[in-house]
C-alpha cells in the first residue's frame, strides 16, 4: 500500500518527498542499479548475516531510510507479520513496494529527524522493531555528534532497534578489507588504521562511531563506486523497560 498508513499526533513533524539528495535520490538508484550485482556483494553477503543474526522479540518491523531496500535481502522483511516504511523519495518507495510486495510494506509520513521526530517515532512505534538502513551516518552533525549519538540511544532505549551506517570514508582503496569485530571504546584513528596501513590518507568522519556506546561493533568495507571507499558499522540494541 503506497499510501500513508500512519494515525500521528497533529504536531508530528511529516517527510517531505524529494528525489536528489547526496546520500540517495536519483543517483543513488543508478549507482545501485549499475554495482548491486557486482562489487556491492561482499558488503550485501556481510549485511545478510548481521540482519540473520539480528533477532528483536517484534513481530512488527519499521524501515527508516531504506531507499528502494537496494541492499537489503528480499526476505528479510517475510520474518515479519507487518512492515512499515519511512522513505522520503516517492520513486524508491515505489520501487521497494514491487521488490518487496510479498510482505506488503505500509508507507508512513513521519520525519523522524525533525525536532520531536525520534521522540515520536518511540511512542508511536514502540511494538516495532526498527531498523536504520544507512541513514545515520548521513545525519549526524559535523559539530558535537557524540553527544546527537547518545542523545539517539537515550531516546530510543525502550525500543528493539539496529542500525547500518557510514562512520568513514575516502577515494583511498583500503590495505585490509572484510569484517572484523571492533573493541569497545576504540577512538576513530585507531579504527581507520585497522583498515588502512600507513600512507596518506583524506578521509571523511560521519559522525557515528559514538552509536556504539561502550559497546564493540561489527564494522566492514564498502566500495560504493570506484574510488569511493567506506566503512560501515553495524550496531544493535535490545529493548530496555521503560
Amino acid at each position: 500500500m503506497i499510501c500513508p498508513a500512519d494515525a500521528l499526533p497533529a504536531a508530528a513533524p511529516r517527510l517531505a518527498n524529494h528525489l536528489l539528495h547526496a546520500s540517495g535520490g536519483l543517483r543513488w538508484h543508478l549507482s545501485a542499479l549499475r554495482h548491486r550485482h557486482g562489487a556491492w556483494l561482499p558488503f550485501m553477503a556481510c549485511l545478510a548475516n548481521w540482519l540473520a543474526r539480528w533477532q528483536p522479540a517484534r513481530d512488527k518491523l519499521l524501515l527508516v531510510g531504506p531507499s528502494a531496500g537496494w541492499t537489503l535481502p528480499t526476505a528479510f522483511p517475510q520474518r515479519f507479520r507487518e512492515v512499515r516504511v519511512l522513505e522520503p523519495d516517492p520513486i524508491a518507495r515505489l520501487t521497494l513496494a514491487q521488490r518487496f510486495v510479498d510482505c506488503a510494506p505500509r508507507f508512513g509520513t513521519l520525519d523522524a529527524f525533525a525536532p520531536g521526530g525520534l521522540a515520536t517515532l518511540r511512542d508511536h512505534y514502540a511494538d516495532h522493531a526498527v531498523l536504520f538502513c544507512n541513514v545515520l551516518g548521513q545525519l549526524a552533525p559535523d559539530d558535537d555528534s557524540a553527544a546527537w549519538c547518545a542523545e539517539l540511544r537515550t531516546t530510543l532505549a525502550p525500543l528493539a532497534w539496529a542500525s547500518w551506517h557510514d562512520i568513514a570514508s575516502s577515494a583511498r582503496a583500503l590495505d585490509q578489507p572484510g569484517e572484523q569485530t571492533i573493541p569497545a571504546g576504540t577512538g576513530f584513528d585507531p579504527l581507520l588504521g585497522r583498515f588502512w596501513h600507513g600512507g596518506r590518507l583524506e578521509v571523511t568522519d560521519h559522525g557515528s562511531l559514538a552509536l556504539a556506546g561502550s559497546k564493540a561493533f561489527q564494522c566492514v568495507d564498502w566500495t560504493l563506486r570506484p574510488g569511493q571507499h567506506h566503512l560501515v558499522g553495524w550496531v544493535s540494541h535490545t529493548a530496555e523497560a521503560a
